[in-house]
C-alpha cells in the first residue's frame, strides 16, 4: 500500500515556472512560430542548416526562383541599391521584343477564410506597365494585385483574399519588359496572426501554461547583436542561426511580446562573450527603463513607451571558467543599476561563480541533458549553502531534456512517448527539490529537429506526447509536495501534491515499464469517505507496448491526455497504472 501523507516532502513550494519552455533563433525554430508565409523576403539567400534529423526528408524552406521568360532576364543581387540587409533583388530586361518574367516562391499554404496582407518595396526603371503579384496553383489564380512602382523605393501593399485553399501554392511577382525592377522585403502576412505570431501556436502554447519562457541559447554566443533585432522590421539586418535565415519581424522585442501573449514570464539570456557591462545594462534599460532614460526613449520611439518589466535575466549561455567567474560581477552590477528589481541568473554554476557574484545572483543555472536530477540538485544545494553565505540563491535549470544531440535518426526519440515519460520523471524530481529548484526551461518549444513539444509545418500543428505530459503537470499539479509512505517499485515514479487552497491532492504516477502495475492507494489522511476520483492518463491509444510510439500530422492524438473516473468506495482503493503511461489522480480533501 502507498499511503499519501499530510507531511510536506520539503519546505518549499512548487513554482509554475518549473514547467517553462525555451526558444532561440536556431534553424527554423522561431520561423516556425512566426506567421510570415514567405521565406527570405529580403532576398539574402537561404542557408543550409548545420544539423539534420532525416536529411533526405527534413523540412526545407522554399527559395525564390526565376520564372517566366527567364532567358530574357538578368537576375542579380544588388548590393548598392537596397532597403536593408546586404542586397536587393534586381531583374533586368534589355531592349527588344516584350516579354513577361519575374520571380516566384513555391509551397505556400493559403486559406480563403484567412486573407493576407502582401507588401514589398519596389522601384523600377523603364517599365511601361504594372508589376503583377499573383498567388496561384499552376495556372489557377487564387488571388492577385497590381502595382505601379516609381523610380524611387516605395513600400507597396495590398490585401489578398484567396478564391480557394491550397497547401502548395506559388507566389509570383512579374512584369512585362523591357525595363528594370528592384525588389526588397517582400511579405505575405495572414490577418489571423497575433502580433505577427501564428495563432495556432499562440493558442497551443497558452494552453500548455508554461509559466516562464527563456530566450537565449547558441545564438547569444559570439557576435549576436540584440540591437539588430529591434526597431522597424523593414530596416533590420537578417541573420542566420545554425544555418536558418531568421525572419526579420520576429526580433527580441516580439519574443517578449509572445511571452505576454501566452501568459508566460520572459527570461532573457544576454550575451557574455564580447559584451561589456555598459551594453548589458543598456539591454536591461531598453526593456525596463522609463521613457526618460536613453534606451527607454529608444523603445518608445520603436512603438512601445511602456516598460516591459522583464524580471528574469541570465548572463551568458553555457559558459563557465575563470574568465566568466571574473567578469560576471561587473556585468551583474551594471544590470542591477539599470533596474534594481531584476532577478539575475548565472550560466553554469561553480564555486568561483557563486562566491564572486553572490551579492547579485538570485539563481544559478545548470543544464541537464540526459543526466542530473536528484544527485545534482543535492550537490548544487550544498554548493550554494557553502558559497552564498546565507543569500537565498535558487536553481534555474534553463535548458533540459533527455538529450541535446543525437542528430540523425536517433533524434526521433524526442518525439516519442518515452521522452514524455522521461520528462514526467524529471518533473517529479523537481517537485521533490522545489525548495531549491524554482525555474526549468525544457528545450525546445517548437520543431528543432524533433525536440519541440509542438511540431508544425506551413499550415498545420500537432502536439507531441511530451506536450500532453507537461500540460498535465502545469494544469493540475499542486504547490506542496507530500510524502508518500510505502515501497513504490514496479517501475513507478510518484509525486503527490497538495493544491494551494488545500482542497485537493493530485498524485502523478509515471509507469515507464512495459507492464501494467497495480497499487493500493491510501488517501485516508484526507478524509474517510469514498468518492469518485478524477483521472487523466497520457498513454498510447493503440496500447502497442512500444515506448517509441509518437504522434504525427496523420495521427496527431495517438498519444494524448484522456480523462476518466475511478469510483473509490473508501479512501483505500486499488489503482491500475497502464504500461508506459503517465497518470494523474485527483482526491478531493474532505473536511
Amino acid at each position: 500500500m502507498l499511503r499519501i501523507t499530510t507531511e510536506p516532502l520539503c519546505p518549499g513550494t512548487i513554482s509554475p515556472y518549473q514547467y517553462g519552455q525555451f526558444v532561440e533563433h536556431l534553424c527554423d525554430l522561431v520561423t516556425a512560430m512566426w506567421a510570415e508565409k514567405l521565406y527570405d523576403g529580403s532576398f539574402e539567400g537561404l542557408r543550409p542548416y548545420g544539423v539534420a534529423f532525416l536529411k533526405e526528408t527534413d523540412f526545407k524552406e522554399k527559395p525564390w526562383h526565376p520564372s517566366g521568360a527567364t532567358n530574357r532576364g538578368k537576375y542579380t543581387l544588388d548590393k548598392a541599391t537596397k532597403i536593408s540587409g546586404e542586397v536587393s533583388q534586381k531583374i533586368e530586361v534589355p531592349g527588344g521584343a516584350p516579354c513577361t518574367l519575374g520571380i516566384s516562391q513555391d509551397g505556400l499554404a493559403v486559406d480563403p477564410a484567412d486573407p493576407c496582407a502582401f507588401s514589398c518595396f519596389m522601384k523600377q526603371q523603364g517599365l511601361a506597365g504594372p508589376v503583377t503579384v499573383k498567388v496561384h496553383v499552376e495556372n489557377k489564380v487564387l488571388a492577385s494585385c497590381e502595382f505601379q512602382p516609381k523610380e524611387d523605393w516605395q513600400k507597396l501593399r495590398a490585401k489578398l483574399t484567396f478564391a480557394a485553399g491550397a497547401t502548395a501554392a506559388t507566389l509570383t511577382i512579374s512584369f512585362r519588359g523591357p525595363g528594370v525592377l528592384w525588389l526588397d522585403n517582400a511579405s505575405l502576412m495572414p490577418e489571423s496572426a497575433v502580433g505577427g505570431w501564428r495563432r495556432d501556436v499562440v493558442e497551443a502554447v497558452r494552453a500548455a501554461k508554461p509559466g516562464i519562457i527563456r530566450y537565449g541559447g547558441s545564438q547569444v554566443k559570439g557576435d549576436f547583436d540584440w540591437r539588430s533585432t529591434l526597431g522597424d522590421p523593414d530596416l533590420r539586418k537578417p541573420f542566420t542561426a545554425w544555418g536558418g535565415l531568421q525572419q526579420a519581424g520576429a526580433g527580441l522585442e516580439e519574443i517578449v511580446q509572445f511571452c505576454r501573449l501566452v501568459d508566460a514570464e520572459p527570461l532573457i539570456c544576454v550575451r557574455f562573450e564580447k559584451n561589456t557591462p555598459q551594453e548589458a545594462a543598456a539591454q536591461v534599460e531598453y526593456f525596463n527603463g522609463s521613457v526618460e532614460t536613453p534606451m527607454g526613449a529608444l523603445r518608445a520611439k520603436n512603438g512601445h513607451p511602456e516598460p516591459y518589466k522583464v524580471k528574469y535575466w541570465q548572463v551568458g549561455n553555457e559558459v563557465d571558467g575563470t574568465d566568466y567567474a571574473a567578469r560576471l560581477p561587473a556585468l551583474c552590477e551594471a544590470m542591477k543599476k539599470s533596474d534594481p528589481n531584476i532577478l539575475l541568473m548565472s550560466s553554469y554554476p561553480s564555486e568561483a561563480v557563486i562566491t564572486g557574484a553572490r551579492e547579485y545572483l538570485d539563481y544559478v543555472c545548470p543544464h541537464h541533458y540526459g543526466h542530473g536530477g536528484d544527485a545534482d540538485f543535492v550537490a548544487l544545494a550544498k554548493l550554494i549553502e557553502k558559497c552564498a553565505q546565507g543569500r537565498k540563491i535558487k536553481i534555474g535549470v534553463t535548458e533540459w531534456n533527455s538529450t541535446a544531440g543525437d542528430f540523425g535518426p536517433g533524434r526521433a526519440k524526442l518525439l516519442s512517448l518515452e521522452n514524455a515519460l522521461y520528462c514526467s520523471r524529471y518533473h517529479n524530481c523537481m517537485h521533490r527539490h522545489c525548495d531549491v529548484v524554482e525555474i526549468a526551461n525544457r528545450s525546445n518549444l517548437i520543431n528543432s529537429f524533433c525536440s519541440g513539444f509542438i511540431q508544425t509545418d506551413r499550415y498545420r500543428l500537432y502536439k507531441t506526447p511530451t506536450y500532453y505530459a507537461q500540460q498535465l503537470y502545469a494544469v493540475h499539479a499542486g504547490v506542496q509536495p507530500l510524502k508518500v509512505e510505502g515501497t513504490v517499485g514496479g517501475g513507478l515514479d510518484l509525486s503527490a501534491t497538495l493544491s494551494g487552497d488545500k482542497e485537493k491532492v493530485v498524485l502523478f504516477a509515471v509507469n515507464s515499464s512495459l507492464n501494467t502495475v497495480a497499487r493500493e492507494l491510501d488517501f485516508s489522511a484526507f478524509g474517510q469517505a469514498g468518492q469518485e476520483v478524477q483521472t487523466w492518463t497520457v498513454a498510447d491509444r493503440e496500447q502497442a507496448g512500444e515506448p517509441d510510439v509518437a504522434n504525427s500530422f496523420g495521427d496527431p492524438e495517438r498519444v494524448a491526455t484522456r480523462p476518466g473516473t475511478l469510483k473509490a468506495a473508501t479512501p483505500k482503493f486499488e489503482c491500475v497504472f497502464p504500461a508506459l503511461s503517465l497518470t494523474a489522480l485527483e482526491w478531493k480533501v474532505q473536511r
